[in-house]
């Protein structure tokens, strides 16, 4: 439990407070901008990549959680981004806040299910 408590903690510093606005109005616009943003949550995310490795003493999970999470980031960053973009265009603040709801929960799905997936591989390669 603690394990996901970080997580969501280390998620929301990474994706939006150190989030400039420049990164967030110009992901959506710009591979560069969007890359920026990706690389600042890659290295506010190494707060969580510490965390697993002090807390569960393996390093290569803690890695592949890490680095699988900062793809599958970029992934769904340059599909909502794109999404999002419109609707704020659109001036249509409904369906651009319900989007920005669904980008996080895919965030957290993401976060949740490689942890476990990783971690029953990890544990299936101890036997």
């Amino acid at each position: 439990m603690i394990s996901f408590i970080v997580i969501f903690i280390v998620h929301f510093l990474a994706d939006f407070v150190f989030q400039s606005s420049k990164m967030a109005t110009g992901k959506s616009k710009s591979f560069k901008w969007l890359c920026i943003h990706v690389g600042t949550y890659a290295l506010v995310s190494l707060l969580t990549f510490g965390f697993m490795v002090y807390y569960y003493g393996d390093p290569l999970f803690a890695f592949y959680w890490w680095l699988i999470n900062v793809i599958l980031h970029f992934i769904v960053d340059l599909i909502t981004s794109k999404i999002t973009s419109k609707f704020w265009e659109e001036k249509n603040m409904r369906l651009f806040f319900v989007l920005i709801g669904f980008d996080q929960l895919i965030h957290n799905l993401c976060l949740i299910s490689t942890f476990i997936f990783i971690k029953e591989i990890i544990l299936l390669r101890s036997f």
